[in-house]
């Protein structure tokens, strides 16, 4: 054993980058995709070296999405 943490079958992590107003209609687009269900989103950070904001997403992708 490693003593890291089990990765989740089917479940992705995802940083969404980009302009503000853009990033929060790209998470709205996976919100509503029937084969994936958004678990966790963290506050919008500001982008460090670029202009915009980046949010992290926690996603499941559900199993007939993966045939």
């Amino acid at each position: 054993m490693t003593g890291q943490p089990v990765q989740a079958s089917s479940v992705v992590k995802v940083r969404l980058s980009g302009a503000d107003g853009d990033v929060d209609v790209m998470a709205e687009v996976l919100s509503r995709s029937p084969t994936v269900e958004i678990l966790d989103r963290s506050a919008p950070y500001p982008n460090r070296r670029d202009p915009g904001e980046r949010v992290y997403l926690t996603v499941r992708v559900h199993p007939e999405a993966q045939r």
